[in-house]
C-alpha cells in the first residue's frame, strides 16, 4: 500500500525552514491529497564553529547532519540549497527531485535604498563568497567588499539589525524565500554579475531506495534544471569543490543542448562550452579545463587568492610560474550557442582531453568586451 505522507526534515533557521516550506507549498498545490509533515530540528553545530564557514543556508556539517537523519529513516526528504550541497552524496542517498530554477541573480540590500553606483567611497558591503567579492570589486573599486561567514541568516542580522555594514549582496532567490524583496535596492542580471554555481536551485534529497517519493515528486521535477545542476556541479568538482574560489558559472539547458559560461576573478574573461544534454557532466568538466588552461583565468584565481600580491616564498606560485598564454582565446556567453570556432589547446597532462574534444558542439572562445553596467540586458530567465 502506498503511503501518501511525505515527511521533511529541516533546520530551524529562517532560511532553511522557508526553503523547505516553499517546496511543501508546491507539492500541496500539485498534489492536494498528499500530506506533508515538516519536522523542524535544532542545529547540532555550535554557532562559533559555523561563523567562519562560507555557505548560504546550511554549513557542510549541517548538511551532513540532515543526511544522517535521512539515512536513519527519521524523515523521507530534505531540501538543500544546491550551492550548499556536499557532492557526491553519501551512499544510500539520491536526488529525488530538482524543481524549476529560480532566477539566478545577485541582489543588493541597502537600508537607505541606494543602488551600488550611489554608494560613497569607503563604504562596507558584505558578500557571501570570493566570487562575489572579485566581480564586485572590479566594478566598484572604491567600495570595501567583505566576505561574511555564517550564512545568510547571520549576514542579515549583521546588516539589518546590527548595522555593522552599509549593504549586503545575497542571491535574489533567497530574498524571495525570506519575503524581503521589498528591501532589495538593486538586482544584477547574470550577464552583468555571473552567479555562483547552483545559485537559484533547490534540491530535494531522499533515500536511494525510496522510488515512491520520487514518483510523487515527478510533477515538480524539472529536467532542464537537473541538467543545469549536473553541469555546474561537474564544473565545481573539477575546480576543487571543497574550496571557495573566485569562480562564477551558469548553465542553461534548452532544446536538448546545455550551454555553460564561466569566469574567474573580475568575471570579464568569460569562457563558454556547450554540448548535448546527455553529456552535461563532460560539458561542465570541459569548461573547468579550459579555464584552468587559460593563462589569464589562472592569473585571476591567483590575484583573488592573494589580493596583496603573491607570496615571496619560492615554493609558492610566483613570477617563475610558466603559463601558456595561447591556451585559449577568451569569449562571450551565447545562450543560443550559435557562435562556434575551433581553438587549439595544449593542457599536457589532462588525460581526458580526447573525450572533451569529442564534443561536437563545444563552443569556441573569443575575447569578451567590457560590460557596460548602464546597458539594459535582456533576462534569459523568466
Amino acid at each position: 500500500m502506498k503511503s501518501r505522507v511525505l515527511s521533511f526534515a529541516s533546520l530551524a533557521s529562517p532560511l532553511a525552514r522557508s526553503q523547505t516550506q516553499a517546496i511543501i507549498d508546491q507539492i500541496q498545490e500539485h498534489l492536494p491529497r498528499v500530506t506533508c509533515q515538516l519536522n523542524v530540528l535544532p542545529t547540532p553545530i555550535e554557532e562559533k564553529v559555523k561563523d567562519d564557514e562560507i555557505f548560504v543556508a546550511m554549513s557542510h556539517a549541517e548538511v551532513n547532519y540532515l543526511e544522517q537523519v535521512l539515512l536513519k529513516e527519521q524523515a523521507r526528504l530534505v531540501v538543500v540549497e544546491a550551492a550548499d550541497m556536499v557532492v557526491p552524496l553519501p551512499e544510500g542517498l539520491a536526488i529525488a527531485c530538482v524543481p524549476n530554477r529560480a532566477a539566478p541573480f545577485d541582489a543588493f540590500l541597502n537600508r537607505q535604498g541606494l543602488i551600488m553606483d550611489e554608494m560613497e567611497g569607503g563604504g562596507r558591503v558584505g558578500v557571501m563568497s570570493m566570487r562575489s567579492r572579485g566581480q564586485m570589486s572590479a566594478l566598484w573599486p572604491d567600495i570595501d567588499f567583505e566576505i561574511l561567514g555564517g550564512g545568510v541568516d547571520k549576514a542579515m542580522e549583521t546588516h539589518m539589525h546590527k548595522s555593522e555594514i552599509d549593504g549586503l549582496i545575497i542571491p535574489a532567490a533567497v530574498t524571495e524565500h525570506l519575503g524581503i524583496q521589498g528591501i532589495v535596492a538593486e538586482i544584477f542580471a547574470p550577464e552583468f554579475i555571473l552567479p555562483s554555481p547552483g545559485q537559484g536551485i533547490l534540491v530535494i534529497i531522499s533515500r536511494a531506495g525510496d522510488s515512491e517519493a520520487r514518483e510523487m515528486l515527478a510533477d515538480l521535477h524539472s529536467a532542464d534544471t537537473a541538467v543545469e545542476l549536473a553541469t555546474e556541479q561537474a564544473f565545481c568538482s573539477r575546480m576543487i569543490s571543497d574550496q571557495d574560489l573566485p569562480v562564477g558559472a551558469l548553465a542553461k539547458a534548452e532544446n536538448g543542448e546545455v550551454v555553460i559560461v564561466g569566469a574567474t576573478g573580475a568575471g570579464i574573461n568569460r569562457v563558454v562550452v556547450n554540448g548535448n544534454v546527455d553529456e552535461a557532466e563532460a560539458v561542465g568538466s570541459g569548461l573547468a579545463q579550459q579555464i584552468l588552461c587559460s593563462g589569464e583565468s589562472f592569473a585571476d584565481l591567483l590575484e583573488a587568492e592573494f589580493p596583496d600580491g603573491l607570496p615571496d616564498d619560492p615554493d609558492e606560485p610566483g613570477e617563475d610560474a610558466v603559463v601558456d598564454e595561447d591556451a585559449v582565446i577568451l569569449g562571450d556567453f551565447d545562450y543560443d550557442g550559435d557562435e562556434e570556432d575551433e581553438t587549439d589547446h595544449d593542457p599536457h597532462d589532462l588525460d581526458d582531453l580526447e573525450h572533451l574534444k569529442s564534443l561536437e558542439n563545444m563552443a569556441g572562445i573569443e575575447e569578451k568586451k567590457d560590460v557596460d553596467p548602464d546597458e539594459d540586458e535582456e533576462d534569459s530567465y523568466d
